[in-house]
């Protein structure tokens, strides 16, 4: 490659010279070859982002969604949910993580395009909303200790570092889901190829059963139990109902 530039440069140095001792301007040919050995790169492949994400998402994402998860089960446990919030409470866990589900596994399962992009960024939004909502109804009935709410902003932020994971590697179609850009939105649900292993799958399923899905099913049913017993808000501070009356 270095050997043909070096010969076309040398070409064009000698016609320009000839044609100043003939007196005639030299004009260069339309597509010179150092310029035709310059081709322009093709069109960005978004597969390799997808492998990324998919690290990214299953490797870091995943693992910090569902310690932080099973943490703050841990703390509810502590500073007596069952007692305090009850039922009301756990139900808006329950609603979060179906909120936050179509963002962390719609771009580990599906290929990420506009359509994707869209439920992510929804979802996101509305778990951010029901979080608000959450501690604004929880803390007048629960303490809420410091370290709880640092755990809260891991779980708070996990929708929202998928969602700009989507958007910065496949920019393309974030820019078309809001009319953009020189692409059309695709907004197509298709399974990622290649397919994610089997064995990644169960390893996947296994951990949200083990770290989120019996752990908070536990957390209901004594928030549920203690409703039958009329215990709900028997343990609540009366300085956080005047704090935040």
């Amino acid at each position: 490659m270095k050997r043909k530039l070096l010969i076309a440069f040398l070409r064009v140095g000698w016609k320009l010279i000839i044609s100043r001792q003939r007196g005639v301007p030299y004009v260069p040919p339309a597509n010179p070859e150092p310029m035709a050995l310059m081709k322009p790169p093709a069109k960005v492949s978004y597969r390799h982002n997808d492998q990324t994400m998919r690290r990214f998402i299953g490797y870091f994402v995943l693992p910090v969604w569902l310690a932080s998860g099973f943490l703050d089960y841990i703390w509810h446990r502590r500073t007596k949910i069952e007692t305090t919030t009850g039922p009301s409470e756990s139900l808006l866990h329950t609603l979060m993580m179906v909120e936050g589900a179509p963002a962390v596994l719609g771009a580990l399962f599906l290929e990420v395009n506009a359509g994707v992009i869209a439920i992510i960024l929804t979802a996101s939004v509305l778990h951010e909303l029901t979080a608000i909502w959450d501690v604004a109804s929880t803390a007048p009935q629960r303490t809420i200790l410091p370290a709880e709410q640092h755990i809260h902003s891991f779980l708070e932020m996990v929708p929202f570092c998928v969602a700009s994971a989507a958007v910065a590697m496949h920019w393309d179609q974030a820019r078309a889901l809001f009319g953009c850009g020189p692409d059309q939105p695709d907004y197509g649900l298709r399974f990622r190829r290649p397919a994610i292993p089997w064995q990644y799958m169960l390893a996947i399923m296994s951990a949200f059963v083990l770290f989120g899905g019996l752990p908070h099913l536990e957390e209901l049913r004594r928030c549920f139990r203690a409703q039958q017993l009329a215990l709900v808000g028997r343990d609540s501070p009366e300085c956080a109902r005047e704090l935040f009356a």
